[in-house]
């Protein structure tokens, strides 16, 4: 775990815990966890616990936002590991949470990007264009090379 010294505009130096990670969810904005609107609940109280469980606090932040998107999907988390962005949806169930966790400290353990384990495939999706642009502009998609590696 490093430790950079950021400088603010103002001067002063601020020592920052450079992480691994960063596990988002989405919470309360348009459609994730608004019962009321007919969505299913975000177990909240589940990602906090595996995290602190785990001990993961200096390795893998956590945050609970806002709308991530896309609310078609809803109950969307995204992971940012290693340099690499995976998202989940339709994650309504600690167990789920429990497998995104597991994930997680298989990728620590293995100190590389896994792609998802079988049981948690069928809940990513791939969020943002990178891949299909890097494969049109000849780039190496990162997605497709961590899965040629797995196989």
């Amino acid at each position: 775990m490093a430790t950079i010294k950021v400088t603010q505009p103002d001067g002063r130096t601020v020592d920052v815990i450079q992480r691994r990670g960063h596990l988002s969810y989405c919470y309360g904005a348009c459609c994730c966890g608004r019962v009321d609107r007919g969505y299913r609940a975000v177990p909240v109280d589940a990602y906090k616990e595996e995290w602190l469980k785990r001990k993961l606090r200096k390795v893998v932040h956590l945050t609970k936002g806002g709308c991530l998107g896309p609310c078609s999907l809803a109950n969307v988390a995204s992971l940012e590991f290693d340099g690499q962005s995976i998202f989940f949806q339709s994650i309504s169930e600690p167990s789920q949470i429990e497998m995104i966790f597991d994930y997680i400290e298989a990728m620590i353990r293995t100190d590389r990007f896994l792609s998802p384990p079988p049981e948690l495939a069928p809940f990513t999706f791939d969020y943002y264009d990178w891949n299909s642009r890097g494969q049109r502009t000849g780039n190496a998609s990162t997605n497709t090379a961590v899965e040629s590696e797995n196989r």
